[in-house]
């Protein structure tokens, strides 16, 4: 009974939430999932869920920093930030007079622009800045300032949040990554509208107020969250050294050069381009009613026009790797050892077979903890993961050696890093048991369900599959999972975990 009771489990909680019985062999997704396409181009998805009288409202925009160039990378990461920025509705007092001021300071700017890219110039020949342009450009930041100031006082601050908020918004929020920008709140389901009526406010006619002084914040944010943390800078030049060509390559939030010379004119180009209502996916779910929610649509984001400028399509392919690559560094943390492939896109038919692979792999019950933690006790923990992007994926396998009391801690770390290949050598010549395939579908099956219970889990997996590719590759995905064969486990192992194609980084503590 203690064998088949977490299978019995998850497969009575998958028919509960998906309307099946649970003698059927195969289960499929029924998200009840209703689709509309605006004449401009935006997705609206919209899934009715009677309950709680809330509805998860959600923004998915399929652009983010591989969408970037050098000289441009982070400027998606930094749009997240200007969008809560306002309109000439939202966020002022006075739009005349703030409009008035935004020139004065881009002007005072682009000039400040030009002698950063003459300094940059004279450091390039080795010599030190000119003297007469450190005075101007301590004259132009001086009239900048008082510019700022005075903007402050015709600027509401978190005005679009104190609006959602006073009509019982919670985690108003967006994020980020290297595909898509999302924005997102949940609100009351009376109040729907009001997201309707403020989002196609700020995406038809934003006002990229405070540009500058939310550079300086994002900067700020870079140094906190890399360059201050103890492995930030190693993590992100191991990242920078596994995409050789691919612009995967560069971190979402940029590189500080880049941030530093950001231009409004960049901002508005960049808008343009990717801002456009057909690179959108809106995303309903709760106590609502799609006839509603289909007239919203077609009232306020049927107003956004479509650009012209199409986004430029990603072509560049990452190269076969011809050989390993290793980097060891120190750094004030634990030690650690990562081993990295690369691996196919979320939406490719071997992704289903590589996550059952990674959560075999992983977790307390997966094979590399049970052979380098249980078994050997050479390491304090082990897992996998298989991260799949829109163009391409990652896949991961990690320990933390055990040093303790350890003379020879270089010996220690490769006996763990060799006993990651072993593992993985393993699977290849004789995949996993049939027990194994059992609970790792079980498991991965019973965490899409549990996600899908909830109001953002829902929009949250809907946006992720819509953005890598379509919201409908997650049933897909799930019933690959339930395909996946020991025969296929195998097939991936030695597909993708190739000696040429490794990538070690080892940390060892300061």
């Amino acid at each position: 009974m203690n064998r088949v009771w977490p299978s019995l489990f998850a497969l009575v909680l998958l028919a509960c939430a998906f309307g099946v019985e649970p003698q059927d062999e195969r289960i499929h997704l029924h998200l009840p999932v209703q689709e509309m396409v605006l004449d401009n181009g935006m997705r609206v998805l919209i899934v009715e869920k009677p309950g709680a009288p809330r509805a998860y409202c959600a923004l998915y925009w399929r652009v983010g920093s591989v969408n970037e160039r050098p000289g441009l990378t982070g400027l998606s990461h930094f749009f997240e930030h200007m969008m809560f920025k306002g309109t000439a509705t939202i966020g002022t007092r006075d739009a005349a007079r703030d409009a008035e001021l935004n020139a004065k300071i881009e002007k005072a700017m682009e000039e400040v622009r030009e002698i950063k890219l003459r300094r940059l110039e004279r450091s390039r020949r080795g010599l030190d800045p000119d003297p007469a342009d450190e005075k101007r450009e301590a004259e132009l930041k001086e009239a900048y300032t008082e510019a700022v100031k005075e903007q402050q006082e015709v600027t509401i601050s978190e005005h679009l949040s104190k609006l959602f908020q006073a009509n019982g918004g919670t985690e108003l929020n967006a994020s980020t990554s290297f595909d898509v920008t999302n924005y997102f709140v949940e609100l009351p389901s009376n109040k729907v509208e009001l997201f309707f009526w403020l989002e196609s406010d700020r995406f038809r006619a934003p006002v990229f107020r405070e540009f500058y002084p939310e550079r300086e914040v994002v900067k700020e944010e870079r140094r906190m969250r890399t360059d201050s943390t103890p492995t930030g800078l190693v993590d992100e030049a191991f990242w920078a050294s596994f995409w050789e060509s691919h612009p995967y390559s560069w971190p979402v939030i940029g590189w500080m050069s880049d941030i530093d010379q950001y231009r409004l004119k960049d901002a508005q180009d960049y808008f343009k381009r990717h801002y456009s209502p057909q690179n959108c996916t809106a995303i309903f779910a709760g106590d609502i009613k799609a006839g509603e929610i289909k007239s919203l649509a077609l009232r306020y984001f049927g107003r956004l026009e479509r650009s012209a400028q199409e986004p430029d399509p990603i072509i560049t392919q990452e190269p076969e790797q011809p050989a390993p690559k290793r980097m060891v560094a120190e750094a004030d943390s634990d030690d650690m050892i990562q081993c990295q492939w690369h691996g196919p896109a979320q939406v490719h038919k071997d992704s289903a077979a590589l996550d059952v692979l990674a959560v075999a792999l992983t977790d307390l019950t997966g094979r590399l903890h049970k052979r380098l933690v249980l078994e050997k006790k050479i390491a304090l923990g082990a897992g996998s993961y298989y991260w799949g992007l829109r163009y391409g994926g990652v896949l991961n396998c990690y320990a933390q050696p055990d040093l303790e009391g350890v003379k020879d801690k270089d010996a220690r770390i490769g006996e763990v890093e060799r006993g990651i290949y072993a593992v993985i050598e393993e699977i290849k010549d004789n995949g996993i048991t049939d027990r194994e395939l059992e609970k790792v579908k079980n498991k991965l099956l019973a965490g899409q369900v549990r996600q899908l219970q909830t109001l953002d889990g829902i929009t949250s997996l809907l946006g992720y599959y819509d953005t890598v590719g379509s919201w409908k590759d997650l049933g897909a995905w799930m019933d690959g999972v339930q395909a996946v064969t020991i025969g296929q486990i195998r097939a991936v192992a030695k597909k993708y975990f190739t000696a040429n194609g490794r990538n070690v980084l080892i940390i060892k503590r300061k």
